[in-house]
């Protein structure tokens, strides 16, 4: 099956020439994906609306997650949480109101300790059970993210039982973040669910954000999982460098992503 390919795109990206640079390589959606300090500088209606003009999908709008202590929507101090919870449904509504297909959440910050994972599992949960119907009214999918570490959802059993609080929850699925579980045991357990990706290789040690191929991700048996499992979403790249095999760091343009996803697709 041919995919889509997308870019999750920072503030610098969102503007027409940059869309006008995907669609001449075939890049056909996007996500925007700023740092923390850029959010109130994007308007989401106005992102939308430029990249359908260069025939390009507005396709999900990432969360803001830092700094932990303030955004992330698994606080044990439930003044906080419910702070970070409004925040969180103020940009789900932004989001939904542009078009965006989904937005993607962290589901926890870190570290989290032993003795606090059971707390923080609760939190989120009452956080994505909020946020959920907040999402439904808005008229966009919540799409929830593993994540690496002591985060939350580090693995499917805890992304599973995060998602069962609300039947529309959905999974996007970060190829660069699994630390616990092969990639192939996690998209079986949540086949129905993930609805998103995002694109990247690391070593197995911690995330790291390269491009396909630089890591040691298994991508043939991969893409032949995501066949398996019906995925037709977009490959979302969620990287913006990567290193050369001389250890340069290369900043990757549109020419690199459709060329990485033309040699993914020929696996």
């Amino acid at each position: 099956m041919k995919r889509r390919v997308g870019v999750s795109t920072d503030l610098a990206g969102l503007n027409r020439e940059r869309m006008v640079a995907y669609r001449e390589h075939g890049i056909e959606a996007i996500e925007v994906s700023v740092a923390d300090v850029d959010y109130d500088g994007v308007d989401p209606v106005r992102v939308a609306q430029t990249a359908r003009d260069e025939g390009i999908e507005p396709w999900s709008f990432h969360l803001r997650f830092w700094p932990f202590e303030v955004y992330t929507v698994a606080l044990s101090d439930e003044a906080a949480r419910e702070r970070a919870v409004a925040y969180a449904a103020k940009w789900i509504r932004r989001a939904g109101e542009a078009g965006f297909r989904y937005a993607v959440i962290h589901p926890s910050g870190e570290p989290i300790g032993d003795a606090d994972r059971e707390s923080a599992m609760q939190a989120s949960e009452k956080s994505l059970r909020t946020l959920a119907a907040v999402a439904r009214e808005a008229g966009i999918a919540l799409a929830v993210e593993n994540l690496p570490r002591t985060c939350l959802a580090k693995n499917s059993a805890e992304l599973s039982r995060l998602i069962a609080v609300d039947p529309d929850l959905r999974v996007c699925f970060d190829t660069n973040h699994l630390l616990q579980e092969p990639a192939l045991d996690f998209m079986e357990a949540l086949r129905d669910r993930i609805v998103t990706l995002h694109v990247s290789d690391y070593d197995f040690i911690n995330e790291r954000h390269w491009l396909p191929g630089h890591g040691l991700q298994d991508w043939a048996a991969v893409m032949h999982k995501l066949d398996e499992i019906s995925y037709d979403g977009v490959l979302m790249y969620e990287t913006r460098k990567t290193l050369t095999p001389d250890g340069e760091v290369h900043i990757l343009t549109p020419a690199d992503y459709r060329a990485n996803a033309d040699w993914l697709e020929s696996l």
